[in-house]
């Protein structure tokens, strides 16, 4: 019968446009997920890894000053003490800043060796043992130069995260237009059917003209 053909076209384009509806809200559903990884992602380049590297550039710095204090041959002993227990109570501070951010397991650990040496070096130079320092600031240099090793590649990590989300959002985007565009398709098609079977059933009478 003719009504039941169209109530089937019209339950089948009501599926179709309610399948619309559901796949709008799954997009709109990953989107926001898209956007808080990315947000992270982000926060976590900028607190964890830039700041994290500034700090290592303070350490750096004032590891430097600190050698440059105890190698001078103009300073006395009592004064290369006051230097050095300022820019180690500095470093003190970084220690705790640095502390703060996100820190890996291997980050962890060179990290925890470097805040060890920190504090031998206050220890020797209250004893007013300066000749051990050097060993100890150019090992704690390579400490910072291993932190400053693993910001970079944790930083690439995070820039290759934030690729295969933009990568993946692409294409989750193309597979959407093609069903929409697919689902579009269908209801025309049904809509023209329903136009056809409409002529059909009520056709011209030629005498009335």
């Amino acid at each position: 019968m003719k009504w039941t053909y169209s109530i089937k076209h019209k339950i089948t384009a009501a599926s179709l446009l309610f399948g619309v509806i559901v796949l709008v809200m799954i997009t709109n559903i990953n989107q926001r997920n898209q956007i808080e990884e990315l947000e992270s992602a982000f926060e976590a380049i900028y607190k964890d890894r830039l700041v994290a590297e500034s700090y290592i550039l303070d350490f750096s710095e004032k590891l430097h000053n600190l050698q440059v204090a105890i190698n001078d041959p103009v300073s006395s002993l009592s004064q290369k003490q006051l230097i050095a227990n300022r820019l180690l109570q500095e470093i003190d501070t970084l220690n705790q800043l640095y502390q703060a951010t996100r820190l890996t397991e291997e980050e962890a650990r060179y990290f925890l060796h470097f805040t060890g040496l920190t504090e031998e070096i206050d220890l020797r130079l209250k004893q007013g043992d300066l000749e051990s320092e050097e060993v100890m600031i150019k090992s704690a240099l390579m400490d910072l130069h291993s932190l400053s090793q693993i910001q970079l590649i944790e930083a690439d990590k995070l820039k290759s995260k934030t690729d295969r989300i933009f990568h993946l959002g692409s294409i989750i985007s193309q597979f959407e237009l093609v069903i929409l565009i697919i689902i579009g398709l269908i209801i025309q098609a049904l809509l023209f059917s329903s136009k056809t079977t409409t002529a059909a059933k009520w056709p011209k009478n030629p005498g009335l003209n």
